[in-house]
């Protein structure tokens, strides 16, 4: 049975709290880089809700706005107004997301609020904006509003700068997936309670021709028919047919865009996620910082949300780590990833490009620290050179910074045969 979602919006819950913090951590560095270009932001939120639970707390929209309105105040750019732009699509809450905009009374530009569904207005809202540096936050009320079609188009647009935050419900899809397959599910662990997967506009499916083109369009292909079909005949599990579907949809994201990174939203290790985030976008800037803000919040999700966690044996060894899966992995395994990446670099590369490579290619297994230890390593024994620039710092003391930003630099120069 679907939940009752009368109520959705009268108490924010763990997770969208969680969704958000990962959406507001991200804006402030993005909006703060991004202004640098020169170029306007134009900042969607596509399924905006009414910005303010009843509970008091902020929804995404103003979150965005305070974030914005900050940013804009501490920036030294003189063309301050539509230097940002936001947009809010909503269907049924529009009146009511104005209402609430207007009592934070935004200071430096008017935010657009249409009412309307995402997939019919996206396309109006972005046909003028080939010259800006877009951001959509896609936080879908139901799966079937992800139309594959649409990110096709959006790379057509010739935009300065594009990047997509996208809440991929893969558990409600690749259930959704059996049912239109007639598989049963219910007896999977992974897959028989899955009402707390709250959609508030939740996709209706059947065994048809139009329900399987749905999921198609939705995939961007029918490659979950065969994940299906092997959960059928039992060669995988529930679990391990969630990670493939999000694997395989990420794979399809990457034909379209450079780099592609997601975060499964669980509120505790080894927990069913609830959601996955995946980020997208075409420059290493966008991909480091969003890792960067993954991994931030991927602390505060083990450690702080979960008060009671006990840390455990692993967690007090710096040669093990854990990705943002909960895979276990040992440092020396770490370390044959760098090196494979590296052999794959026939140049010199800045570390900001070499990290967005790699995480693109394995995931957030570890953080970067580790990442620059084994760096450091490798430098030791002769492999690489690592070129700073400046090389030394005001005192006259050799650079040790890893993070490249204005005014420095990080080089890792190979040594070939």
């Amino acid at each position: 049975m679907a939940k009752d979602n009368t109520k959705f919006f009268e108490e924010k819950n763990s997770w969208s709290l969680i969704k958000d913090k990962l959406l507001g951590y991200y804006l402030v560095p993005y909006f703060q880089k991004v202004l640098m270009t020169g170029k306007p932001i134009f900042y969607v939120d596509c399924f905006a809700g009414k910005g303010r639970f009843e509970d008091g707390n902020l929804g995404s929209p103003l979150i965005a706005l305070q974030i914005r309105e900050d940013c804009l105040k501490r920036t030294k750019r003189k063309d301050k107004v539509g230097a940002i732009k936001t947009c809010f699509i909503d269907l049924n809450y529009a009146g009511e997301l104005k209402e609430n905009i207007s009592s934070v009374n935004p200071v430096y530009d008017k935010p657009i609020v249409i009412s309307g569904r995402y997939e019919e207005e996206i396309e109006q809202c972005l046909q003028d904006k080939h010259d800006n540096n877009v951001f959509l936050y896609i936080d879908p009320y139901g799966i079937k509003a992800l139309d594959s079609n649409l990110f096709d188009k959006f790379q057509t647009y010739g935009f300065y700068t594009f990047e997509m935050l996208i809440n991929f419900n893969s558990f409600g899809f690749f259930r959704d997936a059996c049912r239109v397959m007639n598989v049963d599910y219910k007896n999977d662990n992974a897959l028989s309670d899955l009402d707390d997967l709250v959609e508030y506009e939740p996709t209706v499916v059947s065994t048809s021709k139009q329900s399987e083109d749905l999921l198609t369009r939705i995939a961007g292909g029918d490659y979950w028919k065969h994940i299906v079909l092997d959960y059928r005949n039992k060669k995988i599990n529930g679990y391990q047919a969630e990670k493939r579907l999000s694997v395989e949809y990420k794979q399809w994201l990457k034909q379209r865009y450079k780099y592609v990174l997601d975060m499964p939203i669980r509120l505790k290790e080894g927990q069913r996620p609830k959601y996955r985030m995946i980020h997208v976008c075409d420059h290493e800037d966008g991909c480091f910082l969003m890792a960067q803000n993954m991994q931030k919040q991927k602390k505060e999700l083990f450690f702080t949300i979960q008060q009671n966690r006990q840390l455990s044996l692993f967690d007090m060894i710096s040669d093990y780590t854990s990705s943002v899966e909960g895979e276990l992995l040992t440092k020396k395994e770490i370390r044959q990833k760098v090196e494979e990446s590296l052999k794959q670099i026939p140049h010199d590369i800045g570390i900001t490009k070499f990290l967005a490579i790699f995480i693109n290619e394995n995931g957030l297994i570890c953080e970067f620290k580790m990442i620059y230890d084994i760096l450091s390593e490798l430098t030791s024994e002769g492999m690489i050179d690592i070129i700073r620039i400046p090389e030394k710092t005001d005192k006259g003391h050799l650079s040790t910074f890893w993070e490249e930003k204005k005014g420095q630099s990080v080089i890792i120069r190979g040594h070939r045969p």
